[in-house]
């Protein structure tokens, strides 16, 4: 079979994604992964499917796969029907471009979507009218399990996002250096760095030699935007949310608080030599973190919240500590920087852990045997809910699921999500998935 995959790098055109063996080289995990999953389909499934990249820029793409230059997903969709691709495989954006569903129905294109992040509910009502549309691909298991009650329920499955992890270690991996914090993601408000921020002069209380180290910027998914007086996020959320909590006497960041900005594969040194990982500690919009899952390839410790997506990619209690709000988060920090006994447990923990749940080999066998049931005519094999129903309304959308398979064909029956946009507009803009 031949499964073609958009990749929208228009606005990354500099990032080098020809060597995904070797980790993520500093661009949105999405980007990244919309050419690594082809190249390891390439390099290890070869003989069942052969991939094709579809991307605004082709320049630095894995060598592996075949790529072809297009504008955008409309033109993407007009391409994998010319290369007579079996799968189209793209992002469904939350609210835009639903018409690209229009033009999947009109070229009978069987039509895939990984959904990196959830599309909103009007968007799933779309998919699950398209014809076209065969699967949406959810990342993770909460991800999953949170939109079971929508009304694209039977064309739901999620397959995991690989990682190689031998590539990514170091050959020399470095000691744990005492007291590092280290922080990896795009300083933008739904990635949580400002309550790190915010509760960092609390953790230097406790742990005085405490040192944080960010890894980011404003700028990871556009290298135009435009940031703050530090240069390291946009100026409303820098001068709000990130300076009043992390400067010094001189207006400067403290002395304990180092801004790396945008690394490439050279971060790996400071991921590996960390004793504390802290991936997006609100969990919003997480589905499947790649800082996390590179935290804990490195080796180290995660500390963050007990929410969403990390609630799958990291193993309370085995490989880090999830806590909600502000004094567990400065609790687990401290925690774990006063044993380096626990640090090392999780940390090696944390190793196995991705080796084994995100290998490449596991993953791109969910992939073909997904596309081997859609060419056969079979949706998504179901896949039941995780047992933590208490969390996020999960028991609620259980027993909503049923309801919306027998009537959601012939009246709008809302889902738990869009009940909640309902009642509780403001909370659910800022938490909804």
């Amino acid at each position: 079979m031949k499964a073609a995959f958009y990749l929208e790098n228009r606005d990354i055109p500099n990032v080098d994604l020809s060597r995904p063996e070797l980790g993520n080289p500093g661009c949105g995990g999405t980007e990244f992964l919309f050419a690594a999953l082809p190249h390891y389909l390439a390099k290890l499934r070869g003989e069942t499917c052969t991939p094709l990249i579809l991307a605004n820029h082709t320049d630095a793409l894995p060598g592996s796969v075949e790529a072809l230059q297009v504008e955008d997903v409309f033109e993407a969709a007009r391409c994998a029907k010319q290369q007579r691709c079996d799968f189209f495989v793209y992002r469904p954006r939350r609210l835009g471009e639903m018409a690209v569903l229009d033009l999947l129905d009109e070229l009978q294109l069987p039509g895939v979507g990984w959904a990196h992040v959830t599309p909103a509910a009007p968007h799933l009502r779309r998919m699950a009218k398209s014809s076209a549309l065969k699967a949406l691909v959810c990342v993770e298991h909460e991800q999953y399990d949170l939109v079971q009650d929508t009304p694209i329920a039977r064309k739901l499955t999620y397959i995991v996002n690989g990682f190689d992890v031998d590539g990514f270690r170091l050959e020399d991996v470095p000691e744990k250096q005492p007291g590092l914090v280290v922080y990896v993601g795009a300083l933008v408000p739904q990635k949580g760095f400002h309550l790190l921020a915010k509760v960092w002069p609390r953790v230097l209380q406790r742990c005085p030699h405490a040192r944080l180290t960010v890894i980011g910027t404003g700028a990871l998914y556009d290298e135009t935007a435009q940031l703050g007086p530090w240069s390291i996020a946009e100026r409303s959320y820098e001068e709000n949310h990130i300076i009043p909590h992390l400067s010094g006497s001189d207006g400067q960041p403290h002395p304990s608080v180092s801004f790396a900005g945008k690394l490439g594969l050279e971060k790996k040194t400071i991921l590996h030599g960390a004793m504390v990982g802290v991936p997006n500690p609100t969990g919003r919009t997480e589905n499947c973190p790649g800082s996390a899952l590179e935290l804990e390839a490195s080796g180290t410790a995660i500390v963050s919240g007990a929410y969403f997506g990390l609630l799958d990619t990291v193993k309370d209690g085995v490989t880090g500590l999830l806590g909600r709000g502000e004094d567990q988060l400065v609790s687990n920090i401290c925690t774990v920087l006063e044993n380096p006994g626990l640090a090392r447990r999780l940390g090696e923990n944390g190793v196995a852990f991705i080796r084994d749940r995100y290998d490449f080999a596991k993953v791109t066998a969910e992939w073909i045997r997904l596309f081997d049931r859609l060419a056969t005519g079979l949706g998504p094999e179901r896949i039941p809910f995780k047992r933590n129903f208490l969390k996020h309304s999960k028991l609620a959308i259980a027993l909503n699921r049923p309801v919306q398979i027998a009537l959601g064909r012939f009246l709008t029956w809302p889902s738990v999500v869009e009940i909640k946009q309902a009642l509780y507009p403001r909370i659910s803009k800022l938490t909804s998935r």
